[in-house]
């Protein structure tokens, strides 16, 4: 029995209108199931506390494995590198499978590689079982969306979706606040730890039943032409380089924040931390908000331009000399909270460009692979614009960010009202 014929891009997309963003489709539920939706939220956590992890453990497992510093920098960056270069080709696989047989493997990958991680006695083993976790970290990120769009209404959906953007902010807080006090017993009852939890909690994504419909598309042909029709429509690119601008800001921000407090405002490692720490709480903050703004029924372009607008005073005021301590640590908490409303509303707008689950894990996948490129190359571009031209130069990159953001959000909102191009 022949395969049915790939569709055209064009049937890949509802019509892009943003009153129309939420209307059911057939996979989607009459009503929420909360408690899946609830588990599905915090799988995510859990695969969140993997990476927030490393950079807890980082400094006492670089001296303990007496690695260098640029080795023991791939512990934290192994997640990033895998997404930038795999984000994409994951979704299209994923694409393949069902939601929960992914997520339950991708627990699974997650709790192993912690659990080898623990038995680590030199860098290198202990970078390859971070790249097991970053399989099943990137498996596992796809494929919740895909289900939590199964498991809610058509009302529902976009406010639920924009929650699910923070789960790495709350990821983060959690080992913030956890990861010391584990320290205490050795950085290797923090791997211990979090493996079991994610072995545990695989299995009981096991148990339960989403009600999902099998993958639309099962041969190659399909899915290559799925994945062809959401890289060559505007909508998705222009969502997907939109999350990657948001990712190097807030990559540039929180990695160099505690430097520039350390180095610039003279404070100890302990109250750079800790500034850090309320900034990233005003990201998670802001993800969570957005649902209310997607229930209001605010365009994400409109989001995403006012954000990004903030971005460019806001980096201004953080890393130039004219604010005090306590003025930085207000402005850089409000600067992430503004900013995280982008990913969460991109992911409540995501549905909008896809068809079905299937189509949405090739989105999900678009949106991964540029997240983590703008993780990887936030930083770097920090640090090379305060290296050759000092930290009074620092304001210019965020200001940068912020033109081409504004921008971004205004060519989205052309193609959200235009609709998918016809072929």
């Amino acid at each position: 029995m022949q395969p049915p014929p790939s569709k055209p891009a064009a049937d890949l997309y509802k019509k892009p209108s943003f009153s129309d963003q939420f209307t059911p489709l057939p996979d989607m539920q009459t009503t929420t199931r909360w408690g899946a939706v609830a588990a599905l939220l915090v799988a995510g956590i859990i695969v969140a506390l993997q990476i927030g992890k490393a950079v807890i453990a980082v400094p006492v497992v670089q001296k303990e494995l007496a690695i260098s510093l640029s080795l023991a920098a791939w512990i934290i960056g192994t997640y990033g590198l895998l997404g930038a270069i795999a984000g994409l080709p994951t979704g299209i696989a994923m694409s393949l499978v069902s939601g929960k047989k992914a997520l339950t493997g991708g627990l699974i990958a997650c709790g192993i590689g912690s659990l080898a991680g623990a038995l680590a006695d030199n860098g290198l083993f202990l970078i390859a079982t971070r790249a097991i976790e970053g399989a099943g970290f990137l498996i596992a990120v796809i494929s919740i969306p895909r289900l939590l769009r199964i498991v809610t209404s058509a009302r529902d959906s976009g406010p639920v979706l924009a929650v699910w953007g923070a789960y790495m902010p709350v990821g983060s807080l959690i080992m913030i606040l956890a990861g010391p006090w584990l320290m205490h017993f050795g950085w290797q009852t923090m791997w211990v730890v979090n493996g079991a939890i994610a072995l545990g909690y695989a299995a009981l994504i096991a148990t339960i039943d989403f009600r999902e419909p099998p993958p639309g598309a099962r041969d190659v042909r399909a899915v290559l032409g799925n994945a062809r029709a959401v890289v060559t429509e505007p909508g998705p690119l222009l969502l997907a380089f939109a999350f990657g601008l948001y990712t190097f800001q807030y990559a540039a921000m929180v990695g160099l924040l505690p430097v520039l407090l350390v180095d610039r405002m003279g404070m100890s490692i302990a109250g750079a931390g800790a500034i850090s720490a309320i900034a990233v709480a005003g990201n998670a903050i802001g993800n969570m908000s957005a649902g209310i703004l997607v229930r209001l029924g605010i365009p994400i372009w409109v989001v995403a331009a006012a954000a990004f607008v903030f971005v460019g005073f806001a980096g201004y005021g953080v890393f130039s000399d004219m604010l005090p301590v306590a003025g930085i640590a207000v402005l850089a908490a409000m600067s992430l909270g503004v900013t995280g409303l982008i990913p969460a509303s991109a992911f409540a707008a995501a549905p909008t460009f896809a068809r079905d689950t299937t189509v949405l894990a090739i989105v999900l996948g678009l949106f991964n692979q540029a997240s983590n490129i703008g993780n990887l190359l936030g930083p770097i571009g920090m640090a090379g614009v305060v290296e050759r031209l000092g930290w009074t130069f620092a304001p210019l990159l965020f200001a940068g960010i912020g033109v081409v953001g504004v921008s971004t959000a205004l060519l989205l909102g052309v193609a959200m009202t235009a609709g998918p191009a016809r072929r």
